[in-house]
């Protein structure tokens, strides 16, 4: 069973991020939490120490909820301003409503 601590970790970790890549995301940390832990615990630490020692390992969950937002987040952020500009662009495009002025240079010799 995973502990409460290990859970808000997750949980906090994961906060910035849609439902479905959140708990991706949590299951793959909890992969790596578990596995600290293990290595801990196989080094003679109790369950629950060995738990705390991943933990501390992992780091604040604020930086990490960061990071993964940035990660998961950003490039569905700037394909959608991306389309958003294309967008308006082709509005201002069709809408008809710019005259175009003609350009002429005069020279003199």
């Amino acid at each position: 069973m995973t502990p409460p601590g290990v859970q808000r970790y997750l949980r906090r970790a994961t906060v910035l991020l849609a439902p479905a890549p959140a708990r991706r995301v949590r299951a793959e940390l909890h992969g790596h939490l578990y596995q600290s832990m293990l290595d801990a615990h196989v080094q003679g630490l109790t369950e629950e120490e060995a738990w705390a020692t991943a933990l501390n390992a992992a780091g604040s969950a604020l930086p990490a909820a960061l990071r993964l937002a940035r990660v998961h987040t950003l490039g569905h952020i700037l394909r959608g301003l991306l389309v958003l500009g294309a967008l308006g662009g082709a509005a201002y495009a069709i809408q008809g409503n710019h005259p175009l002025q003609p350009t002429h240079v005069e020279v003199h010799p």
